[in-house]
């Protein structure tokens, strides 16, 4: 009896395990709509886009543009990296672009003086639909 059993508890074990990292991969693939790398680190959400800096740096204006939540600030561009600031109704936003290569950049997004993954995360979003 407890030999029929032991591979049947083994293998829930193994199917919710799996599951797990399913799940996982799922919600961290949905955060990077344009298929790059996503992390959260030290209060920045930080996302790899596979476009040049100028894309994203256009794509970036546009989002604070045209999106009701957010005003911007400034901004300032060079050929390697750009920054952005604004504000949404109760924080500081920043955005940084950095060129990784010529056809990556990465992004760095700060809300507040802590950072807020939930926001940051949707704000992203909104910068990779809007990339060309």
């Amino acid at each position: 009896m407890l030999k029929k059993f032991k591979p049947i508890v083994l293998g829930f074990i193994i199917a919710t395990a799996l599951n797990s990292c399913v799940l996982a991969a799922i919600l961290v693939g949905s955060a990077a709509v344009a298929g790059g790398t996503v992390y959260y680190i030290n209060g920045n959400y930080v996302i790899e886009i596979p476009k040049d800096v100028r894309s994203v740096y256009n794509a970036t204006i546009k989002t604070f543009q045209t999106n009701n939540l957010y005003s911007l600030n400034g901004q300032s561009y060079s050929q390697t990296t750009a920054s952005i600031s604004g504000k949404d109704s109760s924080e500081e936003i920043s955005v940084t672009l950095k060129d990784i290569d010529k056809r990556s950049t990465e992004v760095k997004i700060r809300f507040g003086m802590l950072g807020d993954k939930q926001k940051s995360a949707d704000l992203a979003n909104q910068i990779t639909k809007n990339i060309t």
